[in-house]
């Protein structure tokens, strides 16, 4: 893994923004304590993580993120535009008493591309470890089955594992194993699935050109932790397929690690945002790969109580149609007027319960999305 900035340089020198791009500022959200580097067309805008209220401008010399160095790698955004109007459209579709905000050209037109970061760290590992492997093997055994009128002898084969315990030491290095430089980071993947990291490519600052960058709020230290979970998972496969072994269980390990280098990579997503009825921005995640969309569906309740009460408004048109056949019948005593009143009772309390109908509906999708 090649270091393409000198990191001690970029601490040392106070105008580090600078190396981001010309004229980028510095902003902070109150809400979910994010961080951005962002250009000057986006300055103040509101918070494109959360959407909860608009961000604050920030002095980079004295209000010193955790982590200011920019990345080395890049995810550049692959996600077609067909895919984002696809996912947009269904999505705003998908939904019955929408709010009024809700909209694919409302959220089309508010989409906006977010890098998030991501540790890529390199490591020299060594040790001792422990394990049972796992080999397949087959037995072949024999059973009888009466079949018509004869006895038939059948040759059955059973797979079996045979499990070994293995000792070793290994010395190995580790390219770009990955650890989380944001907190939420795991719960972005949860919704809109994993990135592909297979393909990035050398940070130059024209990347960025009308995006906002996410800073880490987990500097390296802190992730560690979660990359030796990944460092373990890869040593265990390693030495499974070192003893050509088809499985392993068990796996225990004594590590010393070494020469640890870590690389920032920035991955695409795009993010958007309807308001609710208390004018809440609710945010929509579209995978910048893939174009996989997350959002979380608020229906209005004020569109609900306007639904029923139309369906109570005409509930009290067939009560007045019922009450007028009814008094007409009785008092002509024409019994096909009588029977008319009845029905038209029966519709009227038929239309009045359907209008609990979209106040419930909204309160389930409500709550449920608070879950």
């Amino acid at each position: 893994m090649v270091k393409l900035m000198d990191e001690v340089e970029l601490v040392q020198n106070e105008n580090w923004i600078g190396v981001w791009g010309a004229d980028w500022v510095l902003e902070g959200c109150a809400s979910c304590n994010g961080v951005f580097v962002l250009p000057p067309d986006k300055v103040s805008q509101r918070c494109p993580f959360c959407g909860q209220t608009a961000l604050a401008q920030m002095n980079p010399a004295d209000d010193r993120p955790i982590y200011t160095q920019p990345p080395e790698l890049i995810v550049p955004f692959t996600a077609a535009e067909g895919q984002l109007r696809a996912s947009v459209r269904q999505f705003a579709k998908s939904l019955w008493l929408a709010p009024t905000d809700l909209s694919e050209n409302t959220l089309l037109g508010r989409l906006q591309p977010v890098y998030l970061p991501m540790w890529l760290v390199d490591a020299q590992v060594q040790g001792e470890w422990q394990a049972e492997m796992g080999f397949d093997y087959e037995i072949v055994s024999h059973r009888e089955r009466f079949n018509h009128s004869d006895w038939q002898t059948e040759r059955v084969k059973e797979k079996r594992v045979r499990w070994e315990q293995r000792v070793g030491r290994l010395q190995r290095l580790y390219d770009n194993q990955a650890a989380p430089a944001l907190e939420e980071q795991a719960r972005v993947e949860g919704k809109i699935g994993r990135f592909d990291r297979t393909a990035p490519k050398p940070f130059h600052p024209g990347d960025l050109h009308g995006a906002v960058v996410h800073l880490p709020n987990r500097p390296p230290e802190d992730a560690w932790n979660e990359a030796v979970i990944g460092l373990q998972t890869a040593v265990a496969q390693d030495c499974r397929l070192a003893c050509e072994a088809d499985h392993s269980r068990g796996f225990k390990w004594s590590p010393r690690f070494a020469n640890q280098q870590w690389t920032q990579l920035l991955l695409p997503l795009y993010t958007s945002y309807y308001l609710d009825d208390d004018n809440r921005a609710q945010m929509v995640l579209l995978h910048g790969q893939t174009g996989k969309l997350h959002g979380a569906k608020c229906a209005s309740m004020k569109r609900a109580q306007r639904v029923a009460g139309m369906i109570a408004a005409a509930a009290a048109v067939f009560l007045l149609l019922t009450l007028a056949l009814l008094v007409i019948g009785y008092a002509v005593t024409e019994d096909a007027l009588a029977w008319a009143g009845l029905v038209a009772g029966i519709l009227t309390a038929g239309v009045g319960a359907t209008a609990v109908i979209p106040l419930l509906y909204a309160w389930y999708i409500n709550t449920t999305a608070k879950q």
